[in-house]
């Protein structure tokens, strides 16, 4: 059997056939830490449609203040922008309420973290999948607003569990 890995060959890897690559389910958005889950979250919120965008400006804004949330929201559509229109290819998601976790969600999850704890090279590592390197870097520095952001909208919500609706902070039961 042989292999051709030139133009000629007949498989291509962007072929019609394959659409939706990225969007293989590779885990469970529940097994996410929470500033991961957290951003796939955002990523599909925000891509649902003017509606979605709007609940996540709402959601900022009610957490963080006006002022605040004006600004980080300003960060995400800028993240999301880059990714969406400047990708190397379509930037494929689940459905909002899907519990899968598609493989370019991840790979911007962890893009985020990584530019979240500092760790550019690894940032630039996950970005670079998936945006051309002139791109790359930019995002990068985005992704780390945004995940700074976000975790801290998960720790007000984990602090004061009545924000947003959110008051099952002590389950009536256990198991």
């Amino acid at each position: 059997m042989s292999y051709s890995w030139f133009k000629t060959s007949k498989a291509k890897a962007t072929s019609p056939a394959n659409p939706s690559r990225g969007a293989a389910a590779v885990g469970v958005l529940a097994d996410m830490p929470p500033l991961e889950r957290g951003v796939v979250r955002l990523l599909r919120q925000w891509c649902d449609g003017e509606a979605g965008r709007i609940a996540v400006a709402e959601e900022f804004t009610a957490i963080l203040g006006p002022e605040v949330a004006a600004i980080e929201v300003n960060h995400l559509a800028h993240l999301l922008s880059l990714m969406v229109q400047m990708g190397r290819r379509p930037l494929m998601r689940h459905h909002t309420a899907c519990t899968c976790l598609g493989g370019d969600e991840s790979a911007f999850a962890q893009m985020v973290a990584a530019a979240t704890a500092g760790d550019r090279e690894d940032a630039m590592a996950f970005a670079l999948t998936m945006l051309p390197p002139d791109v790359a870097y930019e995002a990068v520095l985005t992704a780390g607003y945004v995940g700074r952001a976000t975790l801290d909208i998960i720790h007000k919500l984990s602090a004061y569990p009545s924000i947003h609706g959110n008051s099952s902070a002590h389950p009536t039961t256990r198991h």
